[in-house]
């Protein structure tokens, strides 16, 4: 049997332990902390504000006026230009007929001071014309192009570069605006064959 030593202190009593010192955090710690927490409220979105309805009312009626103005500011345009349209096109028998007025007194050599009236007359009514936007299409040597000629005729030619090409001008041609008016009434030439009895007949 093991005898254990006997420790004997003097005072009579074994000291005793002091107890383990209490960490605390350090300084640096609790500031970096703070920190941390004042970015973070920082970086944290702000709560969306409540709509404006009233100033989103406003905006939403000013676009639709704005818009209506516009929508009528064309019709406006496009109405004038119908009745612009609608008048020159009246008006392009009656330059036709000054031209048929003019070509009829130079074949009977009617008297001279009345046919430069009736140029006169004819200069004037085209002059106004022109002042309303209408353009005069050429035809004549142009290659017949169905978008603005509308042959009538088909003329035999024994030039092969005359082959479809306006020879004849029965009556010319306008647009207005950009626009298409009146299409060119013309006779195109036509390639003469040797069977061609007539050469210069005029095929309908």
């Amino acid at each position: 049997m093991a005898i254990e030593p006997h420790v004997s202190w003097a005072g009579g009593s074994a000291p005793q332990a002091e107890p383990a010192a209490r960490s605390e955090p350090p300084r640096d710690a609790e500031g970096a902390a703070a920190r941390a927490e004042a970015t973070l409220g920082e970086l944290a979105p702000e709560p969306p504000a409540e709509p404006d309805i009233g100033r989103l009312a406003a905006l939403r009626a000013l676009r639709n006026l704005e818009a209506t103005e516009a929508r009528l500011e064309r019709n406006a345009r496009r109405e004038i230009e119908e009745a612009r349209g609608k008048l020159v096109k009246e008006l392009l028998p009656v330059l036709d007929n000054l031209d048929r007025t003019i070509r009829a007194a130079h074949a009977s050599r009617s008297d001279p001071a009345m046919l430069e009236g009736v140029r006169l007359v004819r200069q004037q009514l085209e002059g106004v014309l022109r002042g309303f936007g209408v353009e005069r299409i050429d035809a004549l040597g142009r290659r017949f192009d169905p978008n603005v000629h509308e042959a009538i005729s088909m003329v035999p030619v024994a030039d092969p570069q005359r082959h479809g090409v306006v020879v004849h001008e029965v009556e010319p041609g306008y647009r207005f605006g950009g626009r298409l008016l009146r299409a060119a009434r013309v006779g195109v030439g036509k390639l003469a064959t040797p069977y061609d009895v007539r050469p210069a007949a005029v095929w309908r």
